[in-house]
């Protein structure tokens, strides 16, 4: 068994063009079955169920603007990702964490607004 993906960036997940997630679980893909595939395979024998029983798979395009965080937001937020916070100046670490902030908020309010295809 896989253990969840963490907030650290890894390859597939700064390319991804798409997230999946089922609770603490997460995977990333460049269609949502890529995504989807990759969020099953760091799950438990026994699926999304034994993971997070009350959480379903939620898949969303992802590293990309939409309604809830802008083109431009994402943009700047992979820039200052591929800097690494080490190097940015005082005034970026606050850019970096309103939108890190802003990411966040975007990710419930995304969830809160998809309505759930099958329970």
């Amino acid at each position: 068994m896989n253990p969840p993906q963490t907030a650290s960036q890894s390859a597939p997940q700064i390319a991804a063009r798409f997230r999946a997630t089922a609770g603490a679980h997460q995977g990333f893909g460049d269609t949502p079955r890529a995504a989807l595939d990759a969020l099953l395979s760091c799950l438990p024998p026994n699926g999304a169920a034994a993971a997070a029983p009350d959480a379903p798979i939620v898949i969303w395009p992802y590293n990309r603007g939409d309604a809830f965080f802008s083109d431009a937001q994402q943009a700047r937020l992979q820039e200052l990702k591929q800097r690494g916070p080490e190097t940015l100046t005082p005034a970026e670490q606050e850019e970096w964490d309103r939108l890190i902030e802003a990411a966040f908020d975007a990710t419930i309010a995304r969830t809160q607004a998809f309505s759930p295809a099958k329970r």
